[in-house]
Formats: structure tokens, C-alpha cells, sequence
């Protein structure tokens, strides 16, 4: 199952076995205290591995294999987009990642041990083309998945004239075992594809049961009628 919700505008590996609430079980929106940290393995041609972490004061435009978190992703690469994260604040930060054309990568690693087991939850993030069409027509390929697995098809980024760059939320539904790995993974080796994109306000949270929500709608009602009165 899939949904896609445009918003306005993300490159990382996380670790967590703690909730933020009953709802929300993992939420990353690269606050001003995150610090970039460089996933295992080479970005080398032919396998599926993790990008290498790009200082920000690095010198000229960020290269192909490597991400970064910033404010602006135009500030690390001359011809990225210029836009504010998906929740078009002055001073968020979101990652943003430079792919090849002829490799996969894993950009965005969770793994969870606080989930219950047979749990419906769904995974979401937002994601954004960064290099303008034209003069750059490639697409970014995103796929996601839940130990091993792909959710469900995958979500092609279409590049957009400079200045037209819009943040795009994409969210998949999987039933947890208790011991759940989610990865979102650049695939560079589909043709013309692999380029560059961001990820922002990166979330896992509980699906309530249809009995559930109807109770939560129900209650509500209540409320609002003993307001009434």
C-alpha cells in the first residue's frame, strides 16, 4: 500500500529502540544537533552500499556517493535547489544526496526493536529532486523496504525546472516482527536514474486498528456533544 501527499523538501544512518510516543515510534527531522554520520562500506560500482558523509566545508560541489545534511542544499552543490526543508523552515536542515547512474545505494537506514509483533505501521518520508531539468532530465528511482522486502512499486522523482522543486510525502504500510529493519534505497541502476534528491521528516508510525479509530472518532463525537449541551 502507498499514498503520496505534496508538501515543499533529506542522507543518514539511525539506530533507535525507543519511542517517542504511543503513535510515533521513530521521527527524524535533522534538528540543528544532527550530526551526519558515514553508513558502512565503499559506494562501489555494482553493489548496494550506504553513501560517505560529505564534510560541510568541503571544497567545490559535493560528488557522486555522498550525502550530507544542510539548511540548503544549493550551499553544497552549485547547481542543487535552493529550497527550505519540507516544513519550509528558515532553519531546518534535511539530507541530500548525490547518487551514480549505475549502482544502488542505501540512503536511510532504521532499525527498530520497539515494535509489536504482527503491528500494522507505516513508514513515510518526505523526498525532493534537487538538479533542475533542464539542463539535468535525470530521475531518482526511491525504493523502500522492511527487512529485505520492497514496499510495495517504487516511487520515481522526476527532476523539475529550477525554482519548481516541490517536497513530495511517500508512505508505505508493513507489518512488523518485533526486530524490523526499513531502508530507503537510491536505485542507481535503473537506466537513467540514480541522481540526486533529499529526504526530510524521515517517521514510523502505528496504523490504529479499524475498531481503534472508529472508537477514537466516536469519543470524539461525545465531546463535542457534551460541548453542545
Amino acid at each position: 500500500m502507498k499514498t503520496s501527499t505534496a508538501i515543499g523538501t533529506l542522507i543518514a544512518l539511525a539506530l533507535t529502540g525507543a519511542s517517542a510516543n504511543a503513535q510515533v515510534m521513530f521521527n527524524d527531522e535533522f534538528s540543528s544537533d544532527w550530526t551526519p554520520t558515514a553508513m558502512p562500506g565503499q559506494f562501489t560500482s555494482g553493489a548496494t552500499t550506504g553513501f560517505t558523509v560529505w564534510p560541510l566545508n568541503g571544497s567545490g560541489d559535493m560528488d557522486a556517493g555522498f550525502y550530507s545534511v544542510v539548511t540548503r542544499a544549493h550551499d553544497l552543490h552549485s547547481q542543487f535547489s535552493n529550497s527550505l526543508d519540507a516544513n519550509n523552515n528558515v532553519e531546518g536542515r534535511y539530507a541530500i544526496y548525490n547518487g551514480f547512474s549505475n549502482q544502488d545505494g542505501d540512503a536511510y537506514i532504521i532499525r527498530l526493536t520497539n515494535l509489536t509483533p504482527g503491528g500494522q505501521y507505516e513508514l513515510s518520508a518526505a523526498t525532493l529532486t534537487l538538479a533542475p531539468n533542464p539542463p539535468y532530465p535525470q530521475i531518482s528511482l526511491i525504493r523502500f523496504l522492511h527487512n529485505g522486502a520492497a514496499l510495495s512499486s517504487d516511487e520515481t522523482l522526476l527532476p523539475v525546472p529550477s525554482g519548481q522543486e516541490t517536497w513530495t510525502v511517500y508512505a508505505r504500510t508493513f507489518i512488523a516482527t518485533g526486530d524490523d529493519t526499513l531502508v530507503i534505497r537510491n536505485l542507481g541502476s535503473a537506466s537513467d536514474a540514480g541522481n540526486d534528491f533529499g529526504l526530510d521528516n524521515i517517521m514510523v508510525s502505528a496504523v490504529p486498528a479499524p475498531g481503534a479509530a472508529a472508537m477514537l472518532g466516536l469519543g470524539g463525537l461525545m465531546v463535542a456533544r457534551r460541548r453542545r449541551k
